[in-house]
């Protein structure tokens, strides 16, 4: 009587610990050539999720982009086996997300990341995430699957040592909470008398438009905007700071502004851009910062 009474409370715990796997089960599978550092499994009524990178601004962490999100959380840490590349992974999860037909909400790659004791001590709290900021890859990705939204934060790093490590968030969270998808305060759309819209682009040395994944990210989060605000008119002010003397900073600023305009033209049609020039007159725009060449964009209704 005692062991039959024991056995139905082993199937009791058993079938609810099943239950409970299957409602916090990980959509992504990890990559099989791992060691799991950690694995967790939480409610966390303030995730809070970064769509931009990581800096540090007058001692102070920046993080342009989040928001926070009442969600079930399962996080979990991996080593990467020896012999395999950080690109392998990062294309292994990209398969599973093309699978899913996940919206890309931020990426960044490499320095374009920010500070990667940052991302290790700031946002995730973990210093084996410090590593080498040219090896870096971020990415969010949301879909939605059985009338829920999963958001799929992935963070990749290769420390001095040569280790490499994966950190895997998987987050679920009612629709309602991710309607608006990922615009949030970067990629609003501000009007004239408001701090406009920064975008980290330049010229390379022939002149042409270089942008950074983050930037691509910025600009077709607010081309969605404009397909449904079509504002009266958009302003992209270009900036470009250098020693080549006034005229020619003037230009290029110009050529900033407009090349990026027609990038935007590119994507979405029916616009009426106002791309200008003003090459070093100063900004107070707070992500000018040690920055020489961006574009600002604000709009006129």
């Amino acid at each position: 009587m005692h062991r039959s009474r024991i056995r139905c409370l082993l199937n009791l715990v058993f079938g609810i610990t099943c239950l409970l796997s299957i409602e916090t089960r990980a959509e992504l599978q990890p990559f099989p050539y791992t060691s799991v550092e950690k694995n967790e499994i939480q409610e966390v009524p303030d995730y809070r999720l970064v769509l931009s990178n990581v800096a540090k601004v007058n001692g102070r962490i920046n993080v342009s982009n989040s928001r926070r999100l009442n969600a079930n959380l399962v996080r979990s840490l991996y080593r990467l086996n020896d012999g395999f590349e950080l690109s392998e992974v990062w294309g292994f999860y990209q398969q599973q997300l093309q699978r899913n037909n996940a919206e890309v909400w931020f990426q960044c790659h490499g320095r374009d990341c920010g500070v990667s004791s940052l991302w290790a001590n700031e946002i995730y709290e973990d210093p084996k995430l410090s590593g080498l900021e040219q090896s870096q890859h971020y990415g969010v990705y949301h879909w939605r699957s059985s009338g829920r939204s999963h958001i799929a934060i992935i963070y990749g790093i290769v420390r001095a040592n040569k280790r490499i490590y994966i950190q895997v968030d998987q987050v679920t969270a009612a629709v309602d909470q991710v309607a608006a998808g990922p615009i949030t305060k970067k990629s609003d759309l501000p009007e004239r008398n408001q701090t406009p819209l920064f975008v980290p682009v330049s010229l390379n040395a022939s002149d042409r438009l270089v942008m950074t994944t983050s930037a691509r990210t910025i600009i077709a989060d607010i081309s969605q905007k404009l397909l449904t605000m079509r504002p009266q008119r958009v302003y992209l002010v270009g900036h470009y700071i250098s020693n080549e003397g006034i005229e020619t900073e003037m230009d290029k600023s110009q050529k900033l502004a407009k090349q990026l305009s027609e990038y935007i033209m590119s994507t979405v049609t029916g616009l009426n851009l106002d791309p200008r020039g003003v090459g070093p007159l100063s900004s107070t725009h707070p992500e000018a910062k040690g920055v020489t060449q961006w574009v600002e964009i604000f709009v006129e209704n």
